[in-house]
């Protein structure tokens, strides 16, 4: 006897022009229908939900968008559906917006409610230092979360310092290193001129903002606490005028011509930091050789941006997502430590030596440029072996935990 298709609501998917989550959004439904069968129906909450049907276009399965709400998800939907997953990589942190997990914590009761089986997937986790964080991990989540998939091991040891339930936290990976080449291929890179330079590098560039985000309970609008609106922080302008070196260094010395790729474009109405568009306006006026940068489009299909840093010699990044992407094709990547979240990358993958301090001297620099270049092809060796290992910790954390009873 067959049995009825399920359906999965998929919340914190993307949909505000950030190709980071989209991506994770993505990757998340073949994992489903490939368990579950093609016939699974998918619920996808989007901030913006004429973005993410664009997205899905060409994409098989049934797929229904809605828009995002905060804070309470639609009781028919809810109701409709068998598993709630949150697929919001920042789910567990406080670094960006410090109340995130009692946020998350809260949907997921209000899932629960309604009959979901609750699922965290391809998650971050980083030191919770704020009690109401703890207490809602504790007293809350474990009590209706069945897994949380994380996406390395320092995000499952971080977990396991607050969560009481070590047997549903399993080690993943992130969810954009599974995306298969099928998928991939409907979506071909933006074109680009390379005007003859021998080496293409992709620039994964954002406006970090140092402190986290803060509401304002008022305008109900999120503030930033370490610059004014619409400019750089302090530790903003020594990051790009970094990156300039870095830029200059590899036009000048490797004949390399840079592409930045958008991962963020925002809406002028919500912009709380600079677009990446912005930035890279900034780093352009920091570079002695402004004409060897180029932005690509913004709001590329996510796809369509892997396959842009597939045909990159390498990337300099100082997002996590640039850093992924990069290494699903074996790409080295240079790396700014701005964040946790980067650093952890580059452990992760054992290339620590290719992480830069914003702030490092300029021939330290250098001197990374000069050795990811020389090393380039022993660089990507090693990365191409450690895919498979991760990709393998992911399979079995999936078969673990989306089982079909």
């Amino acid at each position: 006897m067959n049995r009825p298709a399920k359906t999965v609501f998929l919340s914190g998917a993307g949909g505000m022009g950030n190709l980071g989550a989209e991506a994770i959004t993505l990757a998340v439904i073949p994992f489903f229908q490939e368990r579950w069968g093609m016939e699974t129906r998918f619920i996808l909450a989007a901030w913006d939900p004429a973005r993410m049907t664009e997205l899905l276009r060409g994409l098989p399965g049934e797929l229904e968008v809605i828009k995002q709400t905060v804070p309470f998800d639609r009781p028919g939907s809810l109701r409709r559906s068998d598993m709630f997953v949150v697929c919001g990589d920042v789910a567990l942190t406080e670094t960006v917006i410090p109340i995130l997990p009692c946020y998350w914590a809260f949907k997921s009761w209000w899932a629960r409610l309604f009959g979901c089986r609750v699922l965290f997937l391809g998650v971050d986790a980083e030191p919770m230092r704020r009690r109401l964080n703890r207490w809602a991990i504790r007293l809350a989540l474990d009590r209706i979360v069945e897994h949380y998939l994380v996406r390395n091991d320092e995000a499952r040891r971080h977990l396991l310092g607050v969560s009481r339930r070590p047997d549903r936290v399993l080690l993943g990976c992130e969810p954009a290193l599974l995306i298969e080449d099928r998928y991939l291929s409907l979506f071909p890179p933006p074109a680009f001129d390379r005007k003859g330079a021998r080496r293409i590098v992709g620039l994964g560039i954002r406006d970090f903002f140092s402190e986290p985000l803060r509401l304002d309970p008022f305008r109900l609008k999120l503030v930033r606490r370490d610059a004014a609106p619409g400019q750089l922080s302090d530790r903003m302008k020594k990051t790009v005028a970094g990156l300039a070196r870095i830029a200059d260094r590899l036009a000048e010395r490797h004949d390399a011509r840079l592409f930045v790729v958008p991962h963020h474009a925002l809406d002028e109405s919500k912009k709380v930091i600079l677009s990446d568009r912005e930035v890279a306006e900034h780093l352009r006026r920091a570079m002695r050789n402004p004409d060897r940068l180029e932005v690509l489009p913004e709001n590329l299909h996510p796809y369509a941006a892997m396959n842009f840093y597939r045909q990159c010699d390498l990337a300099v990044s100082m997002r996590h997502h640039t850093s992924s992407f990069a290494f699903r094709f074996g790409v080295p990547v240079i790396g700014l430590g701005v964040s946790e979240k980067i650093r952890g990358h580059f452990r992760l993958v054992e290339q620590p030596e290719l992480l830069l301090d914003p702030a490092a001297p300029g021939d330290a620099m250098d001197r990374v440029v000069d050795d990811a270049v020389a090393r380039r092809d022993e660089l990507s060796g090693r990365l191409r072996r450690k895919l498979p290992e991760l990709q393998a910790d992911m399979k079995r954390a999936l078969d673990a935990a989306i089982r079909n009873d």
